[in-house]
């Protein structure tokens, strides 16, 4: 059992420090901030110290500055605990605080266990902290430094004179505030009065270039300041660069986006006797105009022609055989609806235009909602499944397997149609490839996880909801399970009967 003391000026972090460790095994010995630890420490040296960063009075720099200046205590290793400072900011400076490593808010019960454990492990290896802030102010590009406020001479670690490419350790605070920037000159005046401070600074370098550095200030003593002073200039270079670029991706996404979104169709027409609703949800990582699309329109009679399907190909551009594939679509709708005769005039427009390997896979479908009639018909593409409940009340879901071949590969091709009646209550969903191919759920490709999840969902349909929005929605949302989509999700609903209320 080791004893790790843990400082912190708000006490629920110190309680889930305490209930977290005593359950470990350790013993706890709690202190609001660094002079009450400096106390408990020099009673009892602890075998760890986690101590927060920012705290009233004594703070997380001053007290392991403090910790490392006392013979008894210089050993003890020492944790931060922050939610104010990035990974950037704070790992080099508790490197130069000798710190052996930095726990981030709000912190991870494995990862706090993880880190005492490797701090209390028999045998770890252990290096003079001479030879450990030497390396990480080396690699870090930082160092340390002192002001005598009443010679007003600063003394800079070997590290920090390389990296500002000072002529000695040693020099006046004028010549080294001549090289500051005149408005962080006057940021640094500002804060001139408080005991501590954290800044970024911009000095003249070697060669007209200009250094970033962050610089943090503690009062050592009445009469002397200390700190540690880090060189950030490539990093806040790689950031500004990283900025422009994701900036000029943002532009190009909101770009490729619209364009996408004016092929799919601006509204959802409104049937009396059914609910439709739509979800298309885009791959985040992409910068190309997504190849999958929607399509609804009334046709005679108050019926409903649906159609979800999908370009593939690698010559001619997606978005220009989506837009000419519904534009067959309305007008083929329009003169006869019939879903295997819809699929079959596309497909033979499809084979007269080709000129490449693009191809289409569409699910097209006509519902009546005064009889309830459905009528669909598959050209290659993913099996649509009718959710609906049994004679007791029990959701159940089935695949639409019945398939013809890709559109666009086949000139003689057949178009097999299914018809069914969709009682009040069920749905009927279309959906792309998207939803269900996933790398890390290879199962989900054969439809199993999808009928399971429409089941579900159709079993806890929400009677405030409207019934095929709160379907697609959570269709959707089940599948994902929070992972990115690996390809565009297209999701089309069809909900016979009126609306829940």
């Amino acid at each position: 059992m080791a004893t790790v003391l843990v400082v912190d000026d708000d006490a629920p972090s110190r309680e889930f420090m305490r209930t977290l460790l005593n359950h470990r095994g350790h013993q706890v010995e709690q202190a609001f901030d660094g002079d009450s630890a400096l106390v408990l420490a020099a009673r009892r040296p602890p075998d760890v110290v986690i101590t927060d960063v920012m705290m009233p009075g004594l703070g997380g720099f001053e007290l392991a500055h403090a910790l490392r200046g006392e013979p008894e205590t210089r050993h003890i290793p020492i944790v931060f605990s922050t939610a104010h400072y990035g990974p950037d900011e704070i790992r080099p400076l508790a490197h130069a605080c000798d710190v052996h490593s930095v726990i981030f808010k709000p912190a991870q019960p494995a990862t706090v266990l993880a880190t005492i454990d490797s701090l209390l492990r028999p045998g770890r290896i252990s290096l003079r902290a001479d030879d450990q802030l030497a390396e990480t102010q080396r690699l870090t590009r930082s160092g340390t430094w002192e002001l005598d406020l009443d010679t007003r001479t600063v003394v800079v670690s070997g590290a920090l004179r390389d990296v500002l490419g000072l002529p000695s350790t040693t020099l006046t605070s004028y010549e080294l505030m001549r090289r500051v920037h005149p408005e962080d000159v006057a940021r640094i005046a500002a804060m001139a009065g408080r005991t501590s401070w954290t800044a970024e600074v911009r000095v003249a370098g070697t060669g007209g270039t200009v250094q970033e550095l962050i610089v943090s200030c503690r009062q050592a003593s009445a009469t002397r300041l200390w700190g540690a002073a880090q060189d950030v200039t490539r990093i806040r270079e790689d950031l500004r660069t990283a900025l422009r670029v994701q900036a000029d991706w943002n532009a190009a996404r909101r770009a490729i986006d619209a364009v996408h979104r004016d092929v799919l169709p601006p509204a959802l027409p409104a049937i009396a006797g059914l609910g439709l609703a739509t979800v298309y949800l885009p791959v985040p990582e992409r910068l190309h105009i997504g190849t999958a699309w929607y399509d609804a329109q009334e046709v005679d009679g108050g019926r409903l022609l649906l159609s979800v399907g999908k370009v593939a190909g690698h010559d001619r551009h997606p978005v220009a055989v989506m837009g000419h594939a519904l534009a067959v679509l309305h007008a083929y709708a329009h003169d006869d609806p019939d879903p295997a005769t819809v699929l079959a005039r596309l497909n033979r427009f499809l084979i007269d235009t080709r000129a490449d390997d693009t191809f289409v896979t569409a699910v097209v479908a006509l519902f009546e909602p005064a009889t309830g009639r459905l009528l669909v018909a598959n050209g290659g593409h993913p099996a649509p499944v009718v959710v609906s409940r049994d004679i007791e009340g029990h959701p159940s879901a089935v695949s639409l397997t019945k398939a013809g071949p890709a559109l666009g590969v086949l000139a003689e091709a057949a178009f097999p149609q299914l018809g069914l009646t969709l009682a009040a209550g069920s749905a009927f969903c279309a959906y792309t490839d998207g939803l269900t191919d996933r790398h890390n759920d290879p199962a989900a490709r054969h439809g199993r996880r999808l009928r399971a999840v429409a089941a579900q969902v159709l079993g806890r349909l929400e009677k405030d909801r409207p019934a095929a929005q709160f379907l697609a929605d959570n269709i959707v949302r089940d599948m994902l399970d929070g992972v990115a989509p690996d390809d565009d999700v297209c999701v089309a609903v069809l909900h016979a009967g009126a609306e829940l209320a």
